[in-house]
């Protein structure tokens, strides 16, 4: 057996002066140089606030073990009343941070490998129904022209609110039916436009075109200025309310709404995930399982066998 003279990689842990706070300074450090979103960079330091109000004083990093680490996720399920969806996010933060901490040889082992990840429960995205749809598409036409094409872009792109409120002029390609959009982890991509939307996409540029101001962003307020975040989830929640919806509507019901209809009509995960920017293939699969009854009828309806031997 190597000594921890002659064993360099030992040596590193048994004299590592690195405090807990200090490594998860040196892991935003690391976290800001990779171009973390605003989102994530806000969820990692929120994470590391709730640990320190749990463990109240820094102490060297080695001794943050397993037993702490589940003392803390206990502490907040039960004393904070956490739900589980919020208990799984502290889990991952808190584990990026390890597997960066023992891929940099801050410490020898990653104390959450023998903790398995909190079960959340499986829920099933939020959807309309066709004539739901049908009472907000009319709703939107009735209001302006640019609400409807902003409506429609929502649904035909299954834009995240951030990404519609950030598409440039020149990010619209009307004769290619497409808009490149810049999204999560400064990740841009291409989506595409289906012909009803497109035509209404064309109807806002006309107009847009005698819009004061000089923003060079699509969707523009009445003042010629960039679209705030807050004012683009008042308008969705007032056509969701003149549609006669009972649930609040919102930019992200939307997006679920999308990828939703998207896999009822034969979009596969692969694509879904490709065109609605997510980096886990499983966020896709969440919408394919919650369309298997769709998927179920219709393959009742054109089941290949059935089709080819008659009945």
């Amino acid at each position: 057996m190597k000594s921890a003279k002659n064993n360099p990689d030992r040596r590193l842990f048994s004299e590592s002066s690195f405090t807990f706070f200090q490594a998860v300074e040196t892991f935003l450090q690391h976290a800001r140089i990779h171009g973390r979103s605003r989102k994530t960079f806000a969820m990692y330091e929120w994470t590391f606030r709730r640990f320190r109000d749990y463990v109240r004083e820094d102490q060297p990093l080695e001794q943050v073990n397993t037993v702490m680490i589940r003392g803390y996720l206990s502490w907040l399920l039960t004393e904070l009343n956490y739900r589980p969806v919020s208990l799984k996010m502290h889990y991952e933060v808190l584990h990026a941070f390890f597997v960066f901490a023992h891929h940099e040889r801050l410490i020898s082992a990653n104390p959450l490998d023998g903790i398995p990840k909190p079960k959340t429960p499986k829920l099933f995205p939020f959807m309309l129904d066709e004539t739901q749809i049908d009472a907000l598409l009319h709703v939107a036409n009735n209001s302006s022209v640019r609400n409807y094409a902003m409506l429609l872009v929502f649904l035909d792109c299954g834009l995240r609110l951030n990404e519609l409120i950030t598409v440039r002029l020149a990010d619209v390609s009307l004769t290619q039916r497409s808009l490149k959009v810049h999204g999560k982890g400064a990740k841009d991509r291409i989506v595409f436009m289906g012909a009803r939307t497109t035509k209404a996409v064309r109807r806002w540029v006309e107009l847009r075109g005698f819009q004061m101001g000089n923003a060079d962003t699509f969707f523009i307020d009445r003042k010629g200025e960039p679209f705030k975040k807050r004012w683009v989830h008042h308008i969705i929640a007032r056509l969701g309310e003149k549609a006669g919806l009972k649930t609040p509507l919102s930019p992200h019901k939307l997006r679920h709404v999308s990828a939703t209809l998207a896999v009822k009509h034969g979009m596969d995960a692969f694509t879904l995930q490709r065109l609605y920017g997510w980096e886990n293939i499983q966020t896709a699969m969440r919408y394919v399982n919650a369309a298997s009854p769709a998927l179920r009828e219709a393959h009742a309806k054109a089941s290949p066998v059935d089709r080819l031997l008659g009945d």
